[in-house]
């Protein structure tokens, strides 16, 4: 068997891109620190979408450079026994993420004669030489992938943005066809299942895409639907209401909002979906009679029924006039969730696991989350729909309460 030998000295490779990326960088060191290598590191990660070996590596050197300005450059000589123990991979992993960091520019070798790494010292014991990892072309592109890496993030922050537009649109167009006897939106559904969905990871111009084509058909069912009926009222099939929709409209909201909350006083004039009750749900959906009796204790020993730490934390409830009973807070809770974009049966699942008025209230929790979050200074809410479920789901299993968060809004308000 003859063994063909692909590099003549039998020696470690010569690379294009590490000899060409140590050549970016000729000029005298100044004092580089060791937190400078790890945060060019950490950007180069994120800028280059390194592999799992490939970042640990690299955050592993920048950690073991000693911060001595030696004149061949930024050099480190860690062993590879030494790499094993900080990093957990196997020393065949090390050798190929070198070979990848190598072949990426970011790190040139400095080799012995028999590939060893150490350092050189001279007569006083001080170090002037080494041989092991040159870390000097990573510090030579940090400025390089501190831009990239922004950019990386903006294009994310768009993403998200556009997927929640997204959802938003898939959701207006869906409610706007929800009751549809005569079949005249067949035509508008079909063709919107034909849209393709873009994956998590997908350009922007893609969700930008599916977000124009379901803006498309939801206004094409607005057409049909005000053209059949035209007292219908455009901004209620939209999902919005007057203080979205104008610009100075509070007596108005006021005046109409008002008189609905006065003529519910008690929970049963709080309409959810026909999956509100126990049995009825345990009978369609085949769950546990025992286990709804359950998350509903669990709900209203979570959500507090009290109404003055509510008046007191949520200020976005007196918008709709003087709330009287717990009832009407929890009515404007559930007003407001779907305000804020939440899908009609998350709440009703929301509800029917919970209770009517106890999902209306966390609806109103959230909502002045997320408007707390909008001022300046707070935290903002990227997605309060995704933030209402996420806690009617630990509610439910009793893993969360409403009591100490209100009583923490109460004192961010009062200071």
């Amino acid at each position: 068997m003859t063994h063909v030998q692909l590099n003549a000295t039998g020696r470690r490779r010569d690379c294009e891109a590490s000899w060409r990326a140590k050549k970016l960088f000729d000029a005298p060191l100044l004092a580089v620190a060791r937190k400078d290598l790890l945060k060019a590191a950490r950007d180069a990660v994120r800028a280059l979408s390194l592999d799992r070996s490939e970042r640990q590596l690299i955050e592993c050197l920048a950690v073991c450079f000693g911060e001595q300005q030696l004149a061949g450059g930024l050099i480190c000589w860690p062993s590879n026994e030494h790499i094993e123990s900080r990093t957990g991979m196997s020393e065949r992993t090390i050798r190929r993420a070198v070979a990848k960091l190598r072949v990426r520019g970011l790190i040139v070798m400095r080799d012995s004669a028999n590939g060893k790494r150490f350092p050189v010292s001279n007569a006083k014991g001080e170090i002037v030489d080494a041989r092991g990892f040159d870390l000097t072309p990573l510090h030579a592109r940090a400025a390089e992938f501190v831009e990239r890496a922004r950019a990386l993030d903006v294009e994310d922050r768009v993403r998200r943005q556009l997927r929640d537009d997204l959802t938003a649109a898939r959701n207006t167009l869906f409610d706007l066809c929800a009751v549809d006897p005569n079949g005249d939106y067949a035509d508008i559904l079909a063709r919107a299942k034909s849209v393709v969905h873009p994956a998590k990871g997908a350009n922007p111009e893609e969700f930008a895409a599916a977000v124009d084509a379901f803006l498309t058909f939801a206004d094409e069912a607005r057409e049909l639907r005000y053209r059949s009926d035209p007292s219908a009222e455009a901004t209620a099939y939209a999902g919005h209401f007057d203080r979205h929709s104008e610009q100075d409209s509070k007596p108005s909201i006021e005046n109409c909002n008002e008189a609905q909350v006065q003529q519910s006083d008690s929970p049963s004039t709080f309409t959810c979906s026909k999956d509100s009750g126990n049995e009825a749900f345990q009978e369609e959906r085949g769950g546990d009679v025992r286990q709804n009796e359950r998350a509903h204790d669990n709900a209203n020993k979570a959500v507090p029924k009290d109404l003055a730490p509510w008046l007191g934390a949520c200020p976005e409830a007196s918008q709709f006039g003087p709330l009287v009973t717990i009832e009407q807070a929890a009515i404007v809770g559930a007003r407001l969730i779907r305000l804020c974009g939440l899908a009609r049966h998350a709440f009703e699942r929301a509800a029917a696991r919970l209770g009517a008025v106890n999902a209306g209230l966390l609806g109103l929790f959230v909502c002045q989350r997320h408007a707390d979050g909008e001022r300046p200074g707070g935290t903002p809410i990227r997605s309060p729909g995704g933030l209402f479920v996420m806690l009617a789901r630990d509610i439910e299993r009793g893993r969360h309460s409403l009591e100490a968060d209100l009583i923490a809004m109460q004192r961010r308000r009062r200071a």
